[in-house]
């Protein structure tokens, strides 16, 4: 109820709330409507190996020179990228023989997600997919154990890529 002033009776409470509201629009960044818009952190790397390597076995195939690492999911020291979110990403990795054959595996946890193969050294083998992750699993590329000893062309011919394609 307004009295003769204009004014009403519960205008610390308003005060309140106006108060309230402009708080919450200094800790937002965005412009116009500030639930749920805040910009989500970009997860993506890519990366290639340097050296020319001998796999054997269920290597983990370790691409030691970063080009981008956005999000820090992807260690250079193991190669492993360790998923942040859950989400759809997007991966894709392609090697080059060194000499001989070369068979890959592009792995999430412990589960084969797909083969990559090269025929002849110098040829490329290449694996590309898109795959629903929870936070933490883990997706590598791994030398095809059944295959025996086999040379991976370095020089950065060999590439592992992947990134977020939407958070789940």
């Amino acid at each position: 109820m307004v009295d003769a002033k204009g004014s009403c009776p519960d205008d610390s409470k308003l005060d309140s709330l106006i108060k309230m509201v402009k708080e919450m629009q200094q800790h937002c960044s965005c412009t116009g409507n500030c639930c749920g818009c805040h910009k989500k952190e970009p997860i993506a790397f890519y990366a290639a190996v340097t050296k020319h390597t001998t796999i054997t076995g269920s290597q983990t195939i370790v691409y030691d020179k970063i080009y981008t690492n956005l999000g820090q999911a992807y260690d250079s020291s193991n190669g492993k990228f360790r998923a942040p979110v859950n989400g759809l990403y997007y991966f894709a990795c392609t090697q080059i023989s060194a000499s001989g054959k070369l068979h890959v595996i592009l792995m999430k946890n412990n589960s084969n997600l797909g083969k990559g193969y090269s025929v002849e050294g110098g040829e490329t083998g290449s694996v590309i997919g898109t795959v629903q992750l929870e936070e933490g699993d883990v997706v590598t590329v791994q030398h095809n154990p059944s295959t025996g000893s086999q040379q991976l062309h370095g020089a950065e011919y060999s590439t592992f890529t992947g990134y977020l394609i939407t958070q789940l």
